[in-house]
């Protein structure tokens, strides 16, 4: 994204069984760069490329849904996100976000 070497990677997933990825899903980033992508078939997302900095980390919730992971954190709109601070090189991973129906 923006030509650095840091990654950013994670799931957004159902809070409950089977436990299974949510499709179609955005998630945001802000930061050095910013940007969002769209989860895949998996619920799987994933931001490289990055610049060295401090990011912000948030999933955009759908019409019907309630966040429940994570319990805290940097605040979204939808509920909490993930505040993080990566050096050249460096990745981040299980970046997750839980997530139930009413």
């Amino acid at each position: 994204m923006g030509g650095g070497t840091v990654s950013i990677d994670g799931q957004v997933y159902q809070d409950f069984a089977p436990w299974s990825g949510l499709e179609g899903w955005c998630v945001q980033l802000s930061g050095p760069v910013s940007g969002a992508v769209t989860t895949n078939a998996s619920g799987n997302y994933s931001f490289s490329g990055l610049p060295a900095g401090t990011y912000t980390v948030c999933e955009v919730l759908q019409a019907n849904w309630h966040e429940t992971f994570p319990g805290d954190g940097a605040g979204c709109p939808g509920g909490f996100g993930y505040s993080i601070t990566l050096i050249d090189g460096a990745g981040a991973s299980f970046i997750d976000f839980a997530n139930v129906t009413p």
